[in-house]
């Protein structure tokens, strides 16, 4: 029934803990290892793999990103249902049986689940996003959902897809947070996704990952992502557009905080003022929305004017000054 979508990247230290926990799941039709130019063993370890269970096949490539992975394993798979997983993360024991179930029983082409976080560095676990309860809901609540982070977001692991949803897209490759522009337009089209409010996705915080590395260029994607779903909204489903338009400017201000507290390198300034322009556009829409909180409204109005950064750091000293 499911086809399991593996990107792999040199993960050679985390790899059996995600394929043992997908082998051990029920409906599994095939596995597709997707080895994105790996220069560690982690190549040879898919292959492994492969001649230890027939379900398993592996596609080896040159690197392109986590994408180009994922566009290529879904160019093969032939399960009723798509299923992602990354190969530092592993899934609960029950984990598909539970999402099947539910998209059978209520005839749903997406559902969603709730997951752990998991921290490298401390080795502590703690449930992390989860719906808060179970429940059948339409797409476009979904979408609304999804822009505003209410107990579920855009990431493509911690659902189960009919694959039909996923003709005509696929995720755009050569950038981060790929699964932004991506997840609410399957969420749309569905129309339909039932949530189940258990954690069963184990997301790995690795140091060095992704998630976790140090501000870049990388870290104003988002934002260009964002901007992208608020013009598709405005034209396809303009209802949504107030939500939208809350993660567009969440997804501004963000890389600029962080580039406050780093401080802003030279290679950033031009992404930088790019977001502060782009902010300064929305500060009517951000002052009078309900979705966006006061204290959020501050640091947003403080970051189009240039002081958040001074605010930030006597904020830092009378903390210091306190303990």
């Amino acid at each position: 029934m499911i086809s399991v979508i593996i990107p792999v990247y040199n993960v050679s230290s985390f790899l059996p803990r995600c394929l043992d926990s997908v082998l051990r799941q029920e409906h599994i039709l095939e596995i597709i290892l997707v080895d994105d130019g790996s220069t560690d063993d982690s190549g040879s370890l898919c292959d492994r793999y492969a001649a230890k269970d027939s379900r398993i096949t592996v596609i080896h490539k040159q690197n392109g990103g986590l994408s180009s992975a994922r566009n290529a394993g879904l160019d093969v798979a032939r399960g009723k249902y798509v299923a992602f997983v990354d190969s530092d993360d592993f899934l609960e024991e029950d984990c598909y049986r539970l999402l099947l179930s539910a998209a059978q029983t209520h005839n749903a082409p997406l559902v969603c689940a709730g997951r752990f976080d998991l921290d490298g560095g401390t080795g502590e676990r703690k449930p992390g996003l989860c719906p808060e309860k179970d429940e059948v809901i339409d797409g476009k609540e979904l979408a609304k959902r999804i822009f505003t982070w209410d107990h579920v977001d855009s990431a493509a692991w911690d659902k189960l897809y009919a694959r039909r949803l996923f003709e005509g897209i696929r995720y755009p490759e050569g950038m981060i947070c790929e699964d932004v522009p991506v997840t609410y337009r399957l969420a749309l089209r569905a129309g339909r996704a039932a949530m189940v409010s258990k954690p069963l996705y184990n997301y790995y915080h690795r140091p060095g990952s992704i998630t976790t590395a140090a501000v870049s260029e990388k870290s104003f994607h988002f934002s260009r992502h964002a901007e992208i779903v608020c013009r598709d909204i405005a034209r396809t489903c303009p209802e949504l557009l107030p939500q939208a338009r809350s993660l567009f400017v969440w997804s501004l201000a963000h890389p600029m905080m962080l580039c406050q507290q780093a401080g802003v390198n030279r290679a950033l300034k031009e992404p930088y003022r790019r977001c502060r322009r782009l902010l300064g556009r929305q500060v009517p829409f951000f002052l009078g929305s309900p979705l966006i909180s006061k204290k959020q409204k501050l640091q947003y109005l403080l970051l189009v004017l240039g002081l958040f950064g001074p605010v930030w750091r006597l904020h830092c000293l009378l903390d210091r000054k306190k303990q």
